[in-house]
């Protein structure tokens, strides 16, 4: 765990913990990207989340490795997403996984209308000065999608893309049918890249 994460799951943690306690007792969440806490791994998120929880809810995890135990659900970020009547879905540090915006916006529309919340964090590329402007990317020639909201950054900024089917913007969302409700955008210290925890809500 870097100083990066540390410094993420500092800023998440007390937000995501009030939207949980917020809920009436007995609603059911959705994690997406998260191992069963039995399992003992990668919790670190969910554990620093639920320390600050004091409602009884019903959580239901999805991920790739999860099989074994109750509300467990195999999940792969890639496939077409069959996620529905949650009083929240959260996706926490997944995103970042996905190669394709077209993809996602199709996904995040989907789950948007079936779901009554929804909440994600899109990260940035790091970022690198191109004549007195930091330029987002992403390194070695990666796929995986860039999101950039410059709408929600204090600055001058630009992206440069790998692909071109892989920055995600607000304009490319809101032509997608939905909206995005800003909750948390802040900067890391570290590798100073942006950060948005966002609900993303259907227009129809």
């Amino acid at each position: 765990m870097g100083m990066t994460d540390f410094e993420v799951v500092s800023n998440y943690s007390s937000v995501v913990s009030e939207m949980l306690n917020e809920l009436h007792v007995g609603a059911k969440v959705a994690w997406l990207g998260q191992k069963h806490p039995s399992t003992n791994e990668d919790k670190f998120i969910f554990d620093s989340i639920m320390s600050g929880v004091n409602n009884d809810l019903v959580h239901d995890f999805y991920d790739l490795n999860n099989s074994q135990f109750d509300n467990s659900i195999k999940w792969n970020v890639h496939d077409e997403w069959d996620i529905k009547d949650y009083d929240l879905v959260l996706g926490l540090r997944v995103l970042y996984l996905c190669d394709s915006v077209e993809k996602l916006l199709r996904n995040l529309k989907k789950i948007s209308a079936s779901n009554k919340m929804v909440v994600f964090d899109f990260m940035t590329g790091n970022p690198t000065r191109v004549d007195d402007i930091e330029v987002f990317s992403k390194s070695n020639d990666s796929k995986t999608i860039l999101p950039f909201f410059p709408e929600f950054y204090k600055g001058k900024y630009s992206v440069k893309q790998n692909h071109e089917d892989q920055v995600i913007t607000l304009d490319k969302i809101e032509g997608s049918g939905m909206v995005i409700k800003n909750i948390l955008t802040f900067r890391d210290s570290v590798k100073n890249r942006f950060y948005t925890l966002c609900e993303v809500r259907s227009e129809s």
